[in-house]
C-alpha cells in the first residue's frame, strides 16, 4: 500500500523539502539528506481529514488574522450565538457583510440564519488567535497550512488527529526559521512588530502525506497507526483492480 501511495508522489522529492507525515503525527524539514528540524504535529480528525497532496510553500505570516470557515461558523459558532449574540464582539473577531462592511456582532440576529450565513468572521491576532503567532503558507484548493496553536496540551496526546484539517505544529518558529533560511531569533525579533508577512523567496515543496510505514533518515522503516482507515480502503481497491486484470481461471 505505501509503494502504491508513493507513486503518487514526484520520483525527486527535492531538498529542501517539508515532509509531513499525518499517521506519524510529524513535520520534517529536511536539506541535503539530513533532517534538519523534526516537530510534533497535529492534523485533522476523522470527521475532518487532512488531505493528502503536495504544493510549494509560499509564505510566513506573522501575528495572523484567521478567516474562520463557514462550516466552524455554522457548526460551532451560530448554536452559541442565538443565545449570545455578543460573543464574537467580546472574543475578539470582526464580523463584515457580503460588502466588506464591519458590523457588531451583538447587532445581528443570529437567529435568523441556518446553513447559508451571509457574514464573514475573522479573529483578530492575539494570544487566543486559534492560529497562534504565525502560519505558514502553501496556497492549495484543501484550504490547509501549517501554524502555531494556542492549545499546546494537544502535543502531550500520542494520537493527534484533532484539527479541523490543517496542520499545527510544536515548534513553528523552528520550521518558520527553516524555510524563510534564517534563524530562530529572526523569527523572534519579527514576532515583536504585530502583523507582517515575508515571502519564501526559495522554492521548498511540501509534502502533506499519508504513510503508514516510511523509513526514517538511517533506512529504517517505521510503523504507524492508519488513523483514518485509508489503508484498509486502498487495499481493498488494490486487490479489486488484480481481479479484473487476473485472467479467469
Amino acid at each position: 500500500v505505501a509503494l502504491e501511495e508513493l507513486r503518487w508522489l514526484p520520483s525527486d522529492l527535492g531538498s529542501p523539502r517539508v515532509f509531513i507525515n499525518q499517521p506519524a503525527f510529524t513535520a520534517a524539514y529536511i536539506d541535503n539528506g539530513e533532517e534538519k528540524l523534526k516537530t510534533r504535529a497535529v492534523v485533522g480528525k476523522v470527521t475532518n481529514q487532512t488531505a493528502f497532496f503536495y504544493d510549494q510553500i509560499k509564505q510566513v505570516d506573522f501575528h495572523p488574522y484567521w478567516g474562520v470557515p463557514q462550516s466552524i461558523i455554522v457548526n460551532e459558532m451560530l448554536p452559541r450565538l442565538r443565545g449570545d449574540p455578543g460573543y464574537l464582539d467580546r472574543a475578539g473577531y470582526e464580523v463584515t457583510d457580503s460588502r466588506g462592511k464591519r458590523i457588531p456582532s451583538s447587532a445581528i440576529n443570529w437567529g435568523d440564519y441556518g446553513a447559508n450565513i451571509p457574514y464573514s468572521v475573522r479573529q483578530q491576532p492575539s494570544e487566543a488567535n486559534a492560529l497562534g503567532e504565525l502560519k505558514i503558507l502553501f496556497p492549495n484548493k484543501h484550504a490547509i497550512y501549517m501554524h502555531d496553536t494556542p492549545q499546546k496540551s494537544f502535543f502531550k496526546q500520542d494520537m493527534r488527529a484533532l484539527s479541523h484539517g490543517c496542520v499545527r505544529l510544536q515548534d513553528p518558529r523552528g520550521m518558520a526559521a527553516a524555510v524563510l533560511g534564517t534563524s530562530v531569533d529572526y523569527i523572534a525579533e519579527k514576532l515583536k512588530h504585530g502583523h507582517s508577512t515575508e515571502d519564501v523567496t526559495r522554492k521548498i515543496p511540501v509534502y502533506v502525506a499519508y504513510f503508514t510505514a516510511w523509513p526514517d533518515m538511517s533506512g529504517k522503516v517505521e510503523y504507524f497507526s492508519d488513523v483514518y482507515d485509508r489503508d484498509s480502503r486502498l487495499k481493498q481497491a488494490l486487490d479489486a483492480t488484480e481481479a479484473v486484470r487476473s485472467p479467469s481461471s
